[in-house]
């Protein structure tokens, strides 16, 4: 059962954390980017790496100071046949990425315009080839962090109160407003993300499966928005209709949440 500590370490998840980085962290970061700072995503990539980290030291250190299962917060081999379901979905994942580079690569007028759908996120997303690389370290920690916290641990909490599932849609709830700052156009991506995640977890009684999937996701919109900004936003013409759509995925980045 949970203990005190539990529950402070709760409201720092789904309160204190998602509301300090929407009125303050994200707020602060635009305002560095647009000031030309060149060292500004950088900066915030290796602060939310050590807030995610942060918070999921102190989730293991309880979870082995009372002696608690791994199994407790997901941690144990995926069950079930939608194992193999969130296997391929992964693997094609990375085709779609993949193809999504290879397509933009070939097309420069699809470049612009993917330029332009992902301009709200210019201060988040990679630039240059330093940014990319601590991107990537990005991606790989909110996909072990996050789930953990949301996936596993604050599951775990809340459903010694309100049970399983309820508990599994306030996280995907409070995942989804932790993306706020995103702004209309793209939070709700992130919360549709976090929903999948979330039955992920659920079917296969595991957060290891999300764990690969939210990397990969997370490196892989990372790599496609890197292929298309490292070219400067003046450089391609303007985008024809018939140009090549990009995934619905392929823009959606770790971030600050």
């Amino acid at each position: 059962m949970p203990v005190l500590f539990d529950w402070i370490l709760v409201v720092l998840v789904a309160v204190v954390w998602p509301l300090f980085e929407y009125f303050w962290l994200w707020p602060r970061h635009v305002r560095a980017v647009e000031a030309g700072d060149p060292t500004a995503r950088s900066r915030v990539y290796a602060q939310t790496i050590f807030e995610q980290w942060g918070l999921t030291a102190a989730v293991l250190a309880l979870t082995f100071a009372l002696a608690r299962p791994l199994a407790s917060l997901g941690l144990r081999p995926p069950q079930g046949w939608i194992s193999a379901v969130a296997i391929t979905i992964t693997m094609a994942y990375a085709i779609l990425i993949v193809l999504q580079a290879r397509a933009l690569a070939r097309k420069p007028a699809t470049r612009a315009r993917f330029r332009k759908r992902i301009q709200p996120l210019r201060a988040l997303l990679p630039h240059t080839p330093g940014e990319f690389r601590r991107f990537i370290l990005l991606s790989i920690t909110a996909g072990i962090c996050e789930e953990l916290l949301f996936r596993g641990y604050l599951v775990w909490v809340l459903q010694s109160l309100i049970g399983l599932w309820p508990a599994a849609i306030v996280s995907m709830v409070v995942f989804g407003l932790g993306h706020a700052y995103q702004g209309r156009a793209h939070a709700p991506r992130a919360f549709l993300a976090g929903v999948f995640l979330g039955l992920l977890a659920l079917g296969t009684r595991s957060i290891l499966p999300g764990m690969a999937l939210h990397a990969l996701i997370d490196a892989g919109s990372g790599w496609v928005t890197h292929l298309t900004v490292r070219d400067g936003d003046d450089a391609e013409p303007a985008a024809k209709p018939d140009d090549l759509e990009v995934g619905p995925l392929a823009h959606e980045g770790s971030g600050l949440r």
